[in-house]
């Protein structure tokens, strides 16, 4: 009799937890639409500009348009999301002997050619660094230590990509004189 008491309690705990397991629920259809825009906002940035600075993932930044001779300041920059780490780019169609001059802190810059974003693939000629040490930090990138500048010797349509990492002292709010546009 004890035999048969035991598989009665064990065939219903069985069912008990059976019933529970597949039990219904309603779906929400809209869970995994939440996630993925919940995790694109945490792993992206905002920005106008795309850019591919390997070894780094493709960069979301904001670019300031240099029109005219002068100086400005850097001052819209955009954040690497989790790492907070600082970036701009700078637009500007170079004419040969065009100079620009960026002063106030360190930082990773890097030049690309081209006329529209995104930024896909970044240069070494059509412009002779001068006071820029070359990095290996990104690909084609030169390390800016408190001033340096970048002359072009062939015209047409660049980014000057500025990316700082704040742990290390850097930064992309960083001063800028043009000559020769």
């Amino acid at each position: 009799m004890n035999f048969l008491a035991t598989k009665f309690k064990t065939l219903l705990l069985l069912a008990l937890l059976g019933g529970l397991t597949f039990q219904c629920e309603k779906k929400e259809d809209n869970q995994d639409t939440v996630t993925v825009a919940a995790l694109a906002a945490i792993f992206s940035s905002a920005g106008d500009c795309t850019v591919n600075a390997p070894p780094r993932a493709s960069i979301n930044t904001f670019t300031t348009a240099i029109t005219a001779n002068g100086s400005g300041t850097i001052s819209q920059t955009g954040t690497v999301p989790v790492v907070a780490h600082k970036n701009a780019a700078l637009k500007l169609t170079a004419k040969n002997t065009t100079a620009v001059a960026f002063s106030g802190g360190s930082a990773f810059l890097i030049v690309y050619q081209s006329s529209s974003c995104p930024l896909t693939t970044s240069t070494t000629s059509g412009f002779t660094p001068t006071s820029l040490s070359a990095s290996s930090e990104f690909t084609n990138s030169y390390l800016l230590s408190n001033s340096g500048t970048i002359t072009f010797n062939t015209a047409g349509d660049y980014y000057i990509f500025i990316y700082a990492i704040p742990s290390r002292g850097q930064t992309a709010n960083l001063s800028y004189t043009v000559t020769n546009l």
